[in-house]
């Protein structure tokens, strides 16, 4: 791949709704590979919703929470990168098989997952584990990323953003 043309998007999400944040998804994704774009960026939990976890209980976290790459928002994912030919990021909440819930962050394309990020320093709720790594990995090529989740240095989802596209497009970590 000689050029790589990646947006970035941030909506008005609503809390719980998935369903509907993915058809928001869903329809930037189809804006952005209209105009050519080869990969698009949603903001953290772009897909569950994010401050309105603050109260939410264990159980209801769990509720909201899924597996992946096995869970329904995943899926979603990758018939919005098949339907649209495009990678798609985006962020939900993550629980696995013993029951540890982790913000996340996927990579998506039309095969499946590419990558996965657990957030090194989750804060919203309490019972959102950390991390333990930082995420490289590579697609189209010889492409890396490390998706910096607005770690360590910002917590506004604007400068999210710029933080996770400059350190795609630099393939390095921008906390170095």
């Amino acid at each position: 791949m000689d050029k790589l043309k990646i947006a970035t998007a941030q909506f008005e999400h609503k809390s719980g709704d998935k369903t509907y944040n993915l058809s928001v998804i869903d329809k930037l994704a189809g804006k952005a590979a209209a105009e050519g774009t080869q990969v698009i960026a949603f903001h953290e939990c772009s897909i569950t919703g994010y401050t309105f976890a603050r109260k939410l209980s264990k159980d209801e976290m769990l509720e909201l929470a899924e597996f992946i790459p096995s869970g329904e928002s995943i899926i979603k994912l990758r018939e919005i990168a098949r339907k649209h030919n495009i990678v798609v990021l985006a962020g939900l909440f993550e629980k696995d098989e013993n029951d540890k819930i982790y913000k996340a962050y996927v990579c998506v394309d039309k095969h499946g997952v590419i990558a996965k990020h657990r957030k090194l320093h989750p804060f919203i709720n309490p019972y959102l584990l950390p991390g333990d790594q930082y995420t490289v990995f590579e697609f189209e090529g010889s492409f890396g990323s490390n998706p910096g989740l607005c770690e360590p240095v910002t917590f506004e989802n604007e400068l999210f953003t710029r933080d996770v596209i400059s350190t795609i497009t630099s393939s390095t970590s921008a906390f170095e």
